[in-house]
């Protein structure tokens, strides 16, 4: 953990030191310089909205379970904080079997939304993320950067050289084709 940030400390001075001295050899030279967010393109496109559309679709069922439960868990809470004074040891220990069981109901429910969640995002980056490249790399042909950089990469820039959206317009136009069907 420390060894990654250092490492993030170290890209980030580096960053920190290269920009300016990219902004003095873009005004020296003439340099074309964008950045762009990888995640915000990706995640914005329509094939990425398709998958997560279909992928809330399908945890839905999950969610409303889990909803229930809570619900059951709050209700068992509160009759066992308004009459635990007058309920019998075996009464106090059938509630608490029974909000265990919910519990682990709710963490059996909650584990699998984690899971779908992990596969979709895979799926998903995985089959934009050529795409993405390819958005990317006719941008920088058509409009003849030297430089694109990841905007998680500068510490300041400017607005005016973020292309994000112009890339979400490329990964738009590529194919009307969505993402592969999330969490199934």
């Amino acid at each position: 953990m420390v060894k990654r940030m250092m490492k993030a400390v170290g890209v980030a001075l580096m960053v920190g030191w290269l920009l300016p001295v990219s902004a003095m050899a873009a005004g020296a030279t003439g340099l074309k310089v964008a950045i762009f967010d990888p995640q915000v393109a990706l995640w914005s496109s329509e094939p990425a909205q398709g998958a997560l559309k279909i992928f809330k679709a399908d945890i839905k069922p999950q969610e409303d379970s889990m909803a229930s439960i809570k619900k059951q868990l709050d209700a068992l809470g509160e009759k066992m904080r308004k009459d635990a004074s007058v309920m019998s040891e075996t009464d106090k220990k059938k509630i608490q079997t029974q909000g265990d069981d919910l519990y682990r109901q709710y963490q059996s429910l909650a584990m699998t939304v984690q899971e779908k969640s992990k596969k979709m995002q895979q799926q998903v980056i995985s089959a934009l993320t050529p795409r993405l490249e390819k958005a990317i790399g006719k941008i920088e042909k058509d409009e003849s950067y030297d430089l694109v950089l990841d905007a998680h990469s500068a510490i300041i820039y400017h607005p005016e050289l973020d292309i994000t959206k112009k890339v979400i317009e490329g990964i738009n136009k590529q194919s009307t084709a969505p993402a592969p069907a999330a969490g199934k």
